[in-house]
C-alpha cells in the first residue's frame, strides 16, 4: 500500500505554515523541519487533521526558529559521486580525496586524507562504486559500533542488550530502531558528520529502547543521557543534506 502524502497549510500565531503530511503506521505525530525550510509531518493513519494542526500550532515557535537557523546557514547541496580521482567525500566532518589507481588487483586503502581505489579497469564506474561502497560500509560499521558501545555503557541501569547494527541509505531519517527485535538501523550518510552528531543519533535510538515513543519521558531521558543533543542535531542537519 502506497503511503499518502498531502500538502497542507495551517495558520498559527507565527504565521501560515505550509507542510507535507505523510500518513504511516505509527502511534504518534512527528514533525521535522528540513534544511530547505520545508516542514514534514508524519502522523497515524486515523489522526484527525485538527489534531495534526493543533500539534503544528504548538510547535510553531520551534518551526520559526528552525527556519531562521537554516536560512542563516550556507547552502550545501548533495553531490552525486562519480568515484573518480579528485573528488572529495566527508568523513567524520573532514574531507577525504579520492584517487583511482590502475593495478593488478582490486582493493581500497586510506593514507591520511587520501582514499586510493586500486582497480584493474579504472574506467568501470560500477566497479569503482562497488569498491568504494564496500570500504565505506566497513568504516561505518567500525565507527558506528564503537559509538554504540560507548552509548550502551551509559544505559547500564536499564540492563539493555547490545543491539544489532544495520546500515541503510535513507533520504529522510538519520536512524531508526526496533526495540523488541533489538536492532538499530543507521543512515550511512551519518559517517559524513562529526562524531558527536552520530553520538546524538545513537543516543536518541537507545532512548527508544526505554521509551518507544516521543513522550516527555523520552525527551527527559535524552536530555539526561546527552544534554547537548539539540546542538549536535542542529550541526548534523546543517552539515549533511539528505
Amino acid at each position: 500500500m502506497a503511503l499518502q502524502k498531502e500538502e497542507h497549510a495551517v495558520l498559527t500565531v507565527d504565521g501560515e505554515i505550509d507542510y507535507v503530511l505523510e500518513r504511516k503506521k505509527i502511534k504518534n505525530i512527528n514533525l521535522r523541519v528540513k534544511p530547505d525550510c520545508s516542514v514534514y509531518v508524519s502522523a497515524p493513519q486515523r489522526a484527525a487533521v485538527r489534531e495534526i494542526e493543533g500539534f503544528i500550532k504548538a510547535k510553531s515557535k520551534y518551526i520559526k526558529r528552525a527556519k531562521e537557523y537554516y536560512r542563516s546557514c550556507p547552502k550545501i547541496k548533495p553531490v552525486e559521486l562519480e568515484y573518480v580521482s579528485g573528488e572529495t567525500i566527508k568523513l567524520l566532518g573532514t574531507e577525504i580525496e579520492l584517487k583511482v589507481v590502475r593495478g593488478s588487483r582490486e582493493f581500497s586503502e586510506r593514507k591520511g586524507s587520501v582514499l586510493y581505489l586500486h582497480l584493474k579497469d579504472t574506467e568501470d564506474i560500477k566497479r569503482r562504486k562497488r569498491l568504494f561502497t564496500a570500504w565505506l560500509d566497513g568504516v561505518c560499521r567500525e565507527v558506528f559500533t564503537d559509538i554504540m558501545r560507548d552509548v550502551h555503557g551509559r544505559f547500564s541501569e536499564y540492563n539493555l542488550s547490545f543491539p544489532e547494527l544495520k546500515l541503510r541509505t535513507m533520504t529522510s531519517r538519520w536512524g531508526s530502531c526496533h526495540p523488541y527485535k533489538k536492532i538499530i538501523t543507521l543512515n550511512r550518510r551519518l559517517i559524513e558528520a562529526p562524531r558527536h552528531c552520530i553520538e546524538q543519533v545513537v543516543t536518541h535510538e537507545f532512548c527508544h529502547f526505554v521509551h518507544p515513543d516521543h513522550s516527555k519521558d523520552f525527551y527527559a531521558l535524552l536530555q539526561r543521557m546527552y544534554p547537548e543533543w539539540r546542538y549536535s542535531k542542529a550541526v548534523l542537519e546543517s552539515t549533511v543534506v539528505l
